[in-house]
C-alpha cells in the first residue's frame, strides 16, 4: 500500500532539468566564426580528406618533437591562424602536426598571447626545456 502510493507521488513530481538551449552561444569578441558550422568554417569532407594524408605524413606532435618528446599527433593546426581566409587554411606550409594536449593548451597559450607552460622537475625547480 504505502509502495503504491510512493509511485504515485513520484510520478507527479516536476522534472528539475532544464531543456538545452537551441540557439547557439556568441563569443563576447564577435569572432569570425560566430554562428557559422564547422562546415562553413571550411571544415569540410574535403578537409578531412587532407587532414588525414597530412597526419599520415607528419605522424608526430610537432611541439613534442621540440621537447625531446615523440608522441602522436592527432590534430592538424594551423600555424597561423586563419580566421576564414581560405587560402591561408589551404596553405599546407601553413600546418603542423599537434597532439590534443598541446594544441588545447601551449597552442591556446601561444595564441592568447600568454607564457608557455613551464616544466617541472622532481626537486620541485622549473626544467629548462
Amino acid at each position: 500500500m504505502a509502495t503504491a502510493k510512493k509511485r504515485a507521488r513520484l510520478a507527479c513530481l516536476k522534472p528539475r532539468v532544464s531543456v538545452a538551449p537551441t540557439t547557439r552561444l556568441k563569443s563576447a569578441g564577435g569572432s569570425w566564426r560566430d554562428g557559422k558550422t564547422t562546415n562553413e568554417r571550411g571544415y569540410t569532407y574535403q578537409w578531412q580528406q587532407a587532414r588525414e594524408r597530412f597526419l599520415r605524413a607528419n605522424p608526430l606532435c610537432a611541439y613534442c618533437r621540440r621537447k625531446g618528446k615523440l608522441k602522436a599527433a592527432s590534430i592538424v593546426d594551423h600555424v597561423i591562424p586563419h580566421r576564414g581566409d581560405q587560402a591561408r587554411f589551404w596553405d599546407e606550409t601553413n600546418w603542423q602536426s599537434l597532439c590534443k594536449p598541446c594544441h588545447d593548451v601551449d597552442k591556446a597559450r601561444e595564441e592568447r598571447g600568454s607564457r608557455q607552460r613551464q616544466s617541472i622537475g622532481l626537486d620541485g625547480y622549473p626544467v629548462a626545456d
